[in-house]
This record gives C-alpha cells, sequence and structure tokens, in this order.
C-alpha cells in the first residue's frame, strides 16, 4: 500500500540547510519561547482577599510573576507597591512553594551559593522555574560550553527492584536525582530537594552557634532536634538511609525532652 505525502519535504522544513527548514526552526524556537511563559494558574479561593473586592477572582499569573492576566483577557502589569498586586503574588509564592515540596525560599537561598551557567545553578533554577510554572529548561556548562550535571548525580536510568523505570517523582529528570549514602537500586531523592534540604540544616547550625555564643540552651536544644527531624524524614522519606532515619528519630524524641525540661525549668 502506498502512502501520499501532503506537500514537498524541502517545503515543510523536513530536509537540513532548506529554507523550509531555517523556517521550521524558527517556528519551533518561537513556540518554545512561548511555552516558557507559561501562566500560573490562581483559583477564586487562593486570591480571596486580594482580589475582586476581596471577594477572590480566577486569574493567572506569568512564570515570572511581571503580569496578571483576568478571566476576560485582560492583561495587567504588575506592580509590587500595589497591596493588592502584593497579595497575589504572595499567592502565587505560597502556590508555587507548596509545588515544590515546600522547598521554594530554601532553593532561592541554594541557587546564591552557584554560579550562575552552572550544572548546580540550572537544576536549582530548573526547580524553581517548574514550581512557579514556567516551561522554560536551563542547561548548566562548563568554561568550554559543553553540557554537565550537577556533583553526584548519575545519568543512568533509576528503576524498581523489577528493573521498572521509577516514575514516581516525574519532577525532574533522572539526572537531577542523587544517590544517598547506601542506598539501593531506586531509592533515591532528588538533587534539589538534597539542597534544599542542605540550606535548611545549615541555618539550624548557625543558630546553634549564636545559642553556644548567648548561652541559650533552649535555642540549642531546639535547633538540634530541628536537625534531627529533618535527617529523619519528616521532609523527605528517602533523605539518608534507613539506619539514618531510624537513628535521628530517636535523638529528635531526646532532644524535644531536653527542650521541654530546658523551658520549665526557665519557666
Amino acid at each position: 500500500m502506498a502512502f501520499k505525502m501532503n506537500g514537498s519535504p524541502a517545503k515543510m522544513g523536513t530536509i537540513s540547510g532548506t529554507a523550509g527548514h531555517s523556517s521550521a526552526l524558527k517556528m519551533k524556537a518561537e513556540a518554545d519561547a512561548a511555552s516558557a511563559l507559561k501562566q500560573m494558574e490562581l483559583t477564586e479561593e487562593e486570591t480571596k482577599g486580594a482580589y475582586a473586592e476581596g471577594k477572590g477572582a480566577n486569574v493567572t499569573m506569568s512564570a515570572t510573576g511581571d503580569t496578571i492576566t483576568t478571566k476576560s483577557g485582560q492583561k495587567i502589569k504588575t506592580d509590587k507597591s500595589k497591596v493588592t498586586h502584593k497579595k497575589l503574588l504572595d499567592a502565587r509564592w505560597k502556590k508555587g512553594d507548596k509545588a515544590s515540596g515546600n522547598t521554594l525560599n530554601e532553593l532561592v537561598a541554594a541557587r546564591k551559593k552557584h554560579k550562575k551557567g552552572s550544572a548546580e545553578y540550572a537544576a536549582i533554577q530548573n526547580k524553581i522555574n517548574k514550581s512557579l510554572g514556567s516551561k522554560k529548561v536551563h542547561k548548566g556548562t562548563d568554561a568550554e560550553g559543553k553540557p554537565t550535571t550537577p556533583k553526584g548525580t548519575k545519568k543512568t536510568v533509576i528503576t524498581d527492584d523489577k528493573g521498572t523505570p521509577d516514575k514516581s517523582d516525574d519532577t525532574t529528570t533522572t539526572e537531577d536525582r542523587m544517590k544517598g549514602l547506601q542506598r539501593k537500586k531506586g531509592k533515591t531523592v532528588e538533587y534539589t530537594r538534597k539542597v534544599a534540604e542542605g540550606v535548611k540544616i545549615a541555618k539550624e547550625k548557625e543558630d546553634i552557634k549564636k545559642a553556644k555564643k548567648s548561652g541559650d540552651k533552649v535555642e540549642k536544644a531546639q535547633s538540634q532536634k530541628e536537625i534531627s527531624l529533618i535527617k529523619s524524614g519528616r521532609d523527605d522519606a528517602k533523605t539518608g538511609t534507613v539506619v539514618s532515619r531510624a537513628w535521628h528519630k530517636a535523638r529528635a524524641k531526646r532532644k524535644a525532652r531536653k527542650e521541654a525540661k530546658l523551658r520549665a525549668k526557665n519557666a
């Protein structure tokens, strides 16, 4: 059976080097640019108190937060000095934070520690973008412009015990996952989640240093408890190992008891 092709391959842009091909590439680039500005939808419930005289309205915001689009299609440039717009930006950030697994603030803080254009910066930025509704994908490059991946990531396809590709977390590619210590095949944690976790722990360690200097034993015990809660898998069930999670769960309970005793003593 013969199949009839509609149109010349040269005109359709399927042959490299032809005018049609160049035109097709240009159209794809424009389409990709448009998809990078995917809107974040905010429901009436999420905008209550911030829009439509406090009743709320279904609106969308650009992934960058620069534009608000009403249900009727009216586009409004975001003005951070306006209370209403500020509340909408807060609603957008809150929704994005939820989409990131409550790690958005930590990811933004972690991004500052890496050079723009690096694999680590790109991996974190991609997570932030996706959480805020943008499809734009950044690729890290080295000094020679060659693609790179964050340190500690694996390029192999991750599978479960039966050899089936693990699709339990579709928020990143397999290149954006990190193997934890003593992990078995398929038990992985995202690179960006690990980064966010590190930022939280670093903050608590700084608080411990300050508490030691000031002699605040309650604050010290509270921060130690928080670190153990993070490492016990409270925020990410796949963090660390089975042994480390169990150890930190017990440690968190000990620190909680110590904190309670110190508070009672100071009361």
